[in-house]
């Protein structure tokens, strides 16, 4: 799936390549992934792209917006020109416009396009918590939340509502680079855990966006331009179970915590 620095390129990308262009037309392929009505943005002009979470936001003149989940396997991609390769058999949504056209493809057709009003979009948004990078996302928030609860960290932080925009690749890396095991329950951490566990997420999210998102071997992340994203190249323990940890050379483990593959070493994180 998709987290911060996948989207937060992805922004990046078509900010570049969409921004002052209107829409020609909207062919939708898959119904139950688009609601709204395509004649409310079909002309208009896009000023500009946002991401909230996990989420891609395209406003427009008209202030109406396309809220854009991509959810587990969706992608977008932009061609400026004629693709012999596209649409493909996953392609459920086409956006033309006046120079170029995007495609929305998705295997498991879990992902989703939504045309919003401005009223619309500020609801659907406003059940998700602080961005890591907000000035809210502080040392005294990560405490209110944590003392509330006794779940795994590793579960508290994957709640959206909680902390907007971290999924399980970067919550299994920040977790290793602040030295708390997954398992540990959220009230039990102290101020200098919760303090290094702020500065990690901040790092490898900023680590993240540096390498421009994460692609698994399946390469279901690819930026718009059909590339893959390079932090996977940095993974110090997602994926890495039986492999040898690069700080202390003890074993990489794997567990299950709500039904998400956790990976930690237990010899760092204690």
């Amino acid at each position: 799936m998709p987290e911060l620095p996948e989207v937060e390129t992805i922004k990046r990308y078509l900010n570049k390549a969409i921004v002052g262009q209107k829409i020609a037309e909207v062919e939708v392929l898959s119904k139950k992934q688009f609601s709204g009505r395509a004649k409310d943005i079909r002309g208009t002009k896009v000023i500009g792209l946002e991401r909230r979470a996990k989420h891609l936001i395209v406003n427009f003149d008209n202030a109406n917006s396309l809220l854009i989940h991509l959810k587990m396997t969706g992608q977008l991609v932009w061609t400026p020109r004629a693709n012999a390769d596209l649409p493909g058999k996953t392609t459920r949504i086409i956006i033309r416009f006046d120079k170029g056209t995007l495609f929305f493809n998705d295997m498991r057709k879990f992902g989703w396009i939504r045309i919003l009003n401005k009223d619309q979009l500020d609801q659907e948004l406003k059940r998700y918590g602080p961005e890591p990078f907000s000035k809210d996302f502080s040392i005294k928030y990560l405490q209110s939340i944590f003392q509330k609860t006794s779940k795994p960290i590793k579960t508290v932080l994957l709640d959206q509502e909680k902390i907007a925009g971290l999924g399980n690749i970067y919550a299994n890396e920040a977790l290793f680079e602040a030295k708390i095991n997954p398992r540990k329950p959220a009230k039990a951490l102290n101020q200098k855990e919760i303090s290094r566990l702020k500065q990690a997420i901040v790092y490898v999210l900023k680590q993240g966006i540096k390498y421009e998102g994460s692609s698994a071997a399946d390469e279901v992340y690819i930026k718009p331009d059909g590339s893959a994203g390079r932090y996977q190249q940095h993974f110090l323990v997602y994926q890495k179970q039986k492999q040898k940890c690069q700080k202390c050379g003890a074993t990489i483990k794997r567990v299950n915590l709500g039904g998400r593959g956790t990976f930690f070493c237990p010899k760092c994180q204690v």
